[in-house]
Formats: structure tokens, sequence, C-alpha cells
């Protein structure tokens, strides 16, 4: 007969013998660790066959189930009962190294706990149908943890008893085993599978000293086992789980029958590897006869008992027992008589009923699906629930200790906490109550707890306690609780969020476009606050009425435009000892991505302007050279042009250019500039822009072609005649430090047809052109006034007159510097301020650029390229075409942004010194052209 799992669905009518009686024997506890045998193949020489094997051969998917093998033994009308369960080592080993590669969400302990809660229930059903049940150790003492798995048993067994009286209603049975519940109390014996002794077998030889040491030996194994005995009787009499009556325990031991038994030999081959292993050192030798005899003699007196065990089944030492011997003594006297456990005075007619193979099979299955089946009995549930309540001591521990915990950590986080916080103040706040939580939480429950912690302090923070989010560019927090702007949609997400502005109550003081009148500055949150919103709400007060240059901005066709989706490019910028980052040959730039979008277009002119001081990274990047092949990739997305073709010829020309002006001396001034693009054979070209998406940042050296700002960040006006100016009284502007007020002179000799123009100081009668001669002609000396402003965050302003060189003149004196290094050298973007030094230390930013024209020959050109922050970082203009001509006789200001925002970010104010330098504006930002050329 084949090994069979419950539930059994065969048909009885087919068992052998089925209407003989039969002992029922049970095999539970824990295994060893070995993949070749179970605890029940202890049962295989018993049986003289292999009948419980291994789980090294068996699915994974059954190991990791909790079953019970059956086996029938006809001849000795026997059924042998194994449970598999998480207690067997190996099956243990194989589920957690399934966690640990499956990484299942389901921890470990949860885990144990339903493996302990079935398991409970199978000893409950085990004891209701077994007669024997053998209790296995792998060690060899007893595990005192089963006391109260016993107690907890036996408990839900009392109060399960009505519910199996129930089950067993309509079976052929006897009153006393319905009313009990079971046939009888289980007798249980106490098998280990290691012993303590450490003495050898000594061999059995003839004489009385060898019988005299071999019954020593007997002895002291006897005295183990009678220790052990009379030690788990008194442990299980102690805690009450046995009793004098027998009826009324979970289980019986017998009183006057030996119930412990040690292996002191194997009986099995337990690893079929080691087995033969060594019977190929035993017998696989080349030694003579003779040497094989004394090896083997050598081998059956060093090693005895302890070779056989390893190796062969061995039969068994005279007056030492064998598991059989052991276990059917038992077993025959329950297919006899019976058992009588019952002590004491006055004695009890004990229950004890055999059934027949086929009434057991029907009962033990009834009962099977009674406790461990799918169908739940409502009635039982409820103990069940008692059942796994009590199992889960940890888990009820753990649930009550951090239950009076949490209220501790939900204190701990609301102890000092402010109206209204941030994310990162309630992170924080969050960490402090968890190390609260941890430093006193306990047990498996601690995760779902800190879960629970994790929501009422979440909830705690949402209940009209958020903070805005928002940062201001400068890198400050919103004061305002959590809000929506007067601007943004109604969603359900945010219609409960009362509707109010930015802020966060931080000011700095700064002047209007034209540097006329100052204010008071909210602390921006976009770089439109920064650059346009707050001098547009001067203008109306101050400078909406002067004349203002127009600077590229978008200009919608629908009104659905959107802000473009703009995508990294990475861009490579030499900067060597302060000279003018230059585009390395072979990049991708955007000069050439406008000359790919020329081309295409058919759209190119010529360009007669110069600069006093070159060709400068943006006129480069809004002018195109000639090149022999132009690829056009266009990308829908970002309205990305690249350009694919070599620049070599193009770079080598401006190279030669810039060597020839670097050994021109600084006092010489030009008689007459040819247009240096025009020279090169380099067309101007104009962009085609976009009605349909705007640019989100600022123009830069590295903008997408074709895309124009929402609003200009920068601002050109004339604030009147050049007579508004006067060099000994300076600007009387609010902000400016005492003698920090004065404008730098900018002298220039040009040659200009005698008595059209007036020399220096003199007014012209006479406008007009008339043919020239080279007698006609003579040179003119003019004078341009130029100043560079920064301005502190506390309205300080002052001038420069290089480098961090502030103009200092006192009310006794003139101003003695002149404006050459203005034009000539990279002024910083940042400046001490000379009035805050003593204090916090503000700097100054350049903010404004002054220029008093001429009435003469000449017009002057300004082009500001500003580059925010060290390389490599885009350059930024003011986005035109050309640069922008000032016209004759007049006071202009060209006022710069406050942030410079790029595709990638704002571009602040460097946290080290080091870097600050860097942070500049380019030279050439000054220029002229003769007004003579003029067509």
């Amino acid at each position: 007969m084949d090994i069979f799992q419950f539930p059994l669905d065969f048909d009885f009518q087919s068992l052998p013998n089925k209407d003989n009686k039969v002992c029922v024997v049970s095999v539970i506890g824990k295994g060893r660790h070995n993949p070749f045998a179970s605890k029940a193949s202890v049962f295989n020489p018993v049986l003289d066959k292999d009948v419980f094997k291994g789980l090294l051969n068996v699915p994974e998917e059954l190991i990791q189930q909790d079953a019970v093998e059956c086996f029938y033994d006809a001849e000795s009308q026997v059924v042998y009962l194994h449970h598999t369960c998480m207690y067997d080592t190996y099956r243990l080993a194989v589920q957690c190294q399934r966690l640990i590669n499956q990484d299942v969400d389901q921890d470990f302990f949860n885990m144990w706990q339903k493996e302990e809660y079935r398991h409970a229930k199978t000893l409950l059903w085990l004891f209701s149908i077994s007669h024997i049940i053998i209790l296995s150790h792998p060690g060899a003492s007893f595990d005192v943890s089963y006391v109260r798995l016993f107690r907890t048993i036996d408990t839900i067994r009392l109060k399960l008893l009505h519910s199996i009286t129930e089950q067993l209603h309509g079976f052929h049975i006897s009153k006393d085993w319905y009313h009990s519940g079971r046939p009888c109390s289980p007798r249980v014996l106490f098998m280990f599978e290691s012993t303590t002794l450490t003495k050898k077998t000594e061999p059995v030889e003839t004489g009385a000293i060898s019988k005299n040491k071999t019954a020593t030996k007997f002895s002291v194994e006897k005295k183990l086992v009678h220790a052990i005995e009379d030690q788990i009787y008194r442990i299980l009499r102690k805690s009450r789980i046995i009793t004098n009556i027998s009826n009324n325990s979970l289980f019986a031991v017998p009183a006057n029958q030996e119930f412990v038994y040690i292996h002191t030999k194997k009986e099995e081959i337990s690893d079929p590897v080691s087995f033969y292993l060594q019977q190929l050192r035993m017998n696989n030798s080349v030694e003579s006869p003779r040497s094989r005899g004394y090896q083997s003699n050598r081998h059956s007196s060093q090693s005895g008992s302890e070779t056989r065990s390893s190796s062969l089944p061995t039969s068994p030492v005279p007056g030492n027992s064998t598991f059989k011997e052991f276990l059917f003594q038992h077993v025959e006297l329950a297919l006899g008589r019976g058992f009588d456990d019952n002590v004491g005075r006055n004695p009890v007619t004990p229950v004890f009923e055999v059934p027949t193979c086929e009434l057991w099979c029907m009962i033990a299955n009834r009962l099977y699906d009674f406790f461990l089946g799918e169908r739940i009995n409502a009635k039982a549930q409820a103990h069940f629930n008692t059942l796994k309540s009590l199992l889960e001591t940890d888990i009820r521990f753990s649930e009550n200790r951090c239950n009076k915990v949490l209220p501790v950590a939900e204190a701990a986080y609301q102890e000092g906490l402010p109206t209204h916080y941030v994310t990162n103040f309630h992170l924080n706040k969050l960490q402090q109550a968890h190390r609260v939580f941890h430093q006193f939480a306990r047990g498996p429950a601690t995760e779902k707890y800190l879960v629970q912690l994790d929501e009422a302090c979440e909830k705690f923070w949402k209940n009209g306690r958020q903070l805005c989010e928002e940062i201001s560019v400068t890198g400050n927090h919103c004061i305002n609780p959590l809000h929506r702007l007067p601007d943004e949609p109604e969603l359900d997400s945010n219609r409960h969020l009362p509707v109010m502005p930015h802020t966060n109550q931080l000011k700095t003081r700064a002047a209007c476009n034209c540097g006329r009148k100052q204010a008071d500055k909210d602390d921006p949150f976009d770089h439109k606050a920064a650059n346009y919103d707050f001098y547009a709400g001067l203008e109306e007060s101050c400078c909406g009425k002067l004349e203002h240059v127009d600077l590229p901005s978008f200009k919608p066709s629908t009104a659905e435009a959107r802000a473009a989706q703009i995508k990294k490019i990475e861009r490579s910028h030499k900067n060597s000892q302060g000279d003018t980052p230059t585009v390395k040959s072979g990049d991708i730039v955007s000069g050439m991505a406008n000359l790919s979008l020329a081309l295409s277009l058919g759209q190119s002119g010529g360009s007669d302007y110069s600069h006093h001081e070159g060709i400068s990274p943006n006129n480069f990047a809004t002018t195109s050279p000639h090149v022999e092949a132009v690829e056009e990739v266009a990308s829908e997305d970002s309205h990305q042009i690249v350009s694919t073709s070599p620049m070599e010829e193009t770079t080598e020309k401006l190279e030669k250019v810039e060597e020839i002006k670097e050994e021109e001396p600084d006092h010489e001034e030009p008689e007459a500039e040819q247009p240096e693009e025009a020279a090169l054979g380099i067309p101007a070209t104009f962009r085609q822009v976009s009605t349909t998406e705007y640019l989100p940042g600022m123009i830069h050296s590295e903008s997408v072609p074709g895309l124009l700002p929402k609003f200009p960040s920068w601002a050109v006006c004339c604030i009147g005649k050049a007579s508004l100016y006067n060099h000994n009284t300076g600007l009387d502007y609010p902000g400016f430090l005492h003698g920090s007020h004065f404008l730098l002179p900018w002298d220039i000799t040009v040659k200009a047809e005698k008595d059209k123009w007036p020399s220096v100081g003199e007014t012209a009668s006479r406008k007009g052109k008339q043919k020239k001669s080279s007698k006609d002609t003579a040179e003119v000396n003019l004078r341009i006034y130029l100043g560079n402003e920064y301005e502190c965050p506390r309205g300080h302003r002052f001038f420069c007159s290089g480098p961090e060189k502030i103009i200092k003149v006192s009310s006794t004196s003139s101003v003695k510097d002149n404006a050459n290094k203005l034009v000539n050298l990279d002024m910083p973007l940042y400046c001490a301020c000379p009035h805050c030094r003593s204090s916090k230390g503000f700097l100054g930013q350049l903010m404004r650029l002054y220029v008093v024209t001429p009435e003469g020959p000449v017009r002057i050109t300004v082009n500001p390229i500003i580059q925010p922050a060290p390389s490599p970082c885009p350059l930024f203009n003011l986005g035109t075409t050309d640069v922008v001509e000032l016209s004759a006789s007049a006071l202009w200001v060209i006022r710069l942004p406050h942030i410079y925002l790029g595709d990638q970010g704002a571009y602040l104010m460097p946290t080290e010194s080091q870097h600050l330098s860097q942070c500049r504006m380019m030279k050439g930002v000054f220029g002229y052209r003769d007004a003579t050329q003029e067509s």
C-alpha cells in the first residue's frame, strides 16, 4: 500500500483487511535539517521498507504545505501518521529561502504565526483520533515550550467538545467515544534523536570483566532514560497537563512502562552520499589481505558502533532494546486490553476503543474537514479565534505595548510646533516621533503602529497647519498657509484653499527703470516679479512717459499659447584668465542654428555697424558664417534646430581679428571702422519667431532660435536731454552714496567735415550732409559720460570706475577717473557695498548703465552681455538682432535684470567668494559708429 495524505480521497471499501481493528500511531514534533530523512523515517526499520522518505525529491510547492502523511500496515494492524510542519528544520529552511528569493511582502513573523495556528489545529485533530503519539526531539533534552502549547490545546479541546460530538453523530461508535470526542486519551511517547552520553561502547568479549563493563554501560543508558522520564513527568504534572485520571487530560504517559526512547545508534541510512563514501574507503584499497584484515580489525576495535552508525543499519546490542521493541510493546497493549493510565486510590474505568480501519478512516476524514477544512463551522469559529489569540502572545504583548507608546510618540511630534510648517519640518518632527516610538515599542506590531503614527501625524499637519511650499527665487519660503494663487484655476483638490499671492514679508529697496525713484520690493517668487512686475508698477508714477526702446518679446497669435518645452543641450565654454568665453570649433552652437534657419527661410542681410571692442559671443550667435553644407534638424516638441556643419574656417578668421585687436594700443582710436562681420563675409540673419510658443526663461547664447520671452527682463529708456547731467554735481537720484554718484568721461576722436560739426562743448547750428573730400575733413573730439551703477538690497547705490573700484569724490574736488576701464575691461556683476561692509556685508549688484550721448557725427551703441555664474554658463543679452543705437545728445539708462533665468533654472549669486569674480559683464558693452555713413 502506498502512502496517502489527508484528506483521504479513495474508496475505503478497497482497503485491505478493512474490518480489522487498527492502532493509530502518530509522530509529531521537530525534525533535523536532513533532506534524505524525516522524523518519521524511524518507522522504516520497523516496517522493513522505505516508506517515509526525506524531502529532497519532493516538489517545493508540496514542501511549503502543512501536511499529514498516512500509511496503513495491514499486517501489523497499525496506521502510521506523520505530521510535516514548519518545525521540521529542512522545511523551514526551504521556506526562508523562498522568502529571500521571491522578495515577497509577507514578513517571516506573520508567516510563522499562520503556520503555528495551523499546527495547533492539526495537533487538536491528531489528539482526537490517535492511540499513540510520538513526540520527536532532534536534541537530547525535553523542549519545555511544548508545555504552553499543550495547555492551550487542552483548553480549546474542552471548548470544542460539543462541536466534535456533533461531527461524530451517525457513526457506529460507543457512547464513551461519542461523549469524550476521542477513542481514548492518547499515550505520548518521547523520542530523542541524540544523546548526551560520550562514553564509547566497549567491544563485547568473553569473561566476567567484559560482562561487567557491558552491564555498566547499559545501566548508564537506562539511568539516563529514567532520569529524563522523571523530569518530563514532574514537568507535566506541575503544569497539570497530565492528571490522575487520564480521561480528563489531553494525553497520558504510562505508569509502569518506558515512554522515553534515546537513539544511541542510527538504524537507518540518513545520508546516502556519506554511506557510499564510507563503503569506498573501507573496500576500495590495495593492501594485502593481511593488511586489509588488520585495518578491518582496527576499524572494528577503535570505531566500533560509531562507524556502523554512519553507514549500515546495525543490529541491536544485547541488552539494549530497539525502537521497534520500544514501540510495539505499546502497540500490542493497545490492540490487546487497551491502555489504563489512571492512577490513584479510586480507580476509574478508562475510555479506550480500537475501531476498524474503515470506520477510523471515515471518522478521521470527517474530523479533518472540521478542524482543517475550508468549510467554516460557525459555532466552532469563535473557539478557533480564541486559539489563535492564545497562540499569539507575542502579538498581544506587542499590540498592548505599541498601543501604549503611540500617544507618547504623537505628543513628541506635536511638541513645539509652529502654527504652520513645511514638509521638511514635518518630516524632521516625524523622525523625532519615530525615535521616541522605537525607544519603547517592541514586537511584531511595531510596523503596524508605525504606519498609524505616520497617518496620525500627517492628518494633524494637513488639518490647517500646512505652510505653502513655494520658494522664492532667492531661496526663501512663502509664509502663507497652503493656498492657491489668484490666477490659478479652481479644482476639486484646491477648492477649499484660500486665495492669496505668495509672500514672505522679506523686502528690499530698489529703484525704478530710470533710477529716479525708489520703492520697497517684495521678495520675488518668479523672474517675472523680479524683472518685470516691480518695474512695471512704477512706470505709471515715474517712467511711463519716457522714451523706451522696444525689446523683443512674445506676440501671441492664439489664446492657447504655451511655454515651449526646452531640452537641455550641453555647451562647452572656454574661459582663460578673464578672457571672453568662446565657443569651441565643432560644437553645436546657436549661431549655426541661426544660420540653418536663415538659409532655410532664404533670409539674410548686410550689417554696417561695428563694436568698439570687436565681436562678442552674442553677436557671433546672431550672425552666421559661410559654411559649405548645413543640415537642418527641427524638433516638433522643443523647436530646436541643430547644425552639423564645421566652423573651422570662420573660427580662424575670428581668431585673426582678435589677434589684430590685441596688438593695437588701448589709447589709439580707429579712424574709420569697417564692420568686422562684413569683412569676414558674415551676413546678418533674422529669426522667424514663433507666435504659439514662448521662451519660458530669458534670451541667452544657448536659447532656442525663433522663441521669444513672454516679457522683457531688460529696459532701455531715455530720461531726457544730455543737459540734464552736470558733471560737477553728478546725478541727484535717491539712494546714491555721497561722492559715488558721478559718471565718468569717455573721450573719442572721429573725422568729420569742416564747419559741419562743432567741437566738444559747442552746439551745432547746422545739420545735414554734404559730399566729403579729403581737404574738407578734420578730427573732432567728442565726450561721452558712462556709469555702471551697483545697487545693494538695502537700496544703497554707487558707481564704479573699474573692477572693485568705487568712485569716491569729495565735495571740494571733481572726478579724476575716466571711463576707459568701463569700456575695455570686464566688470564684476557683484561688488561689496561700502556702506554695508560694517554690518551684514551686503553685495551690490550691477543694475543700470548710464550713457550721456554727445551731439556729433557718431551714434553710441550698447550691447550688454552678462555671464551670471561660473563657466559653463550661457551669456545673457538684450535679445536684439543688432546692437541698440542711442539717440544723440540724450541721457540714457539701461536697466539690467535682477534675476537671470536660463533654460535649466535661475542663476543666483554664488555662495562661495571665489566664484564671484567669474560673474561679470563682458567687455565691449559700449561702442559707436560713424553717423555720416548712414544712407
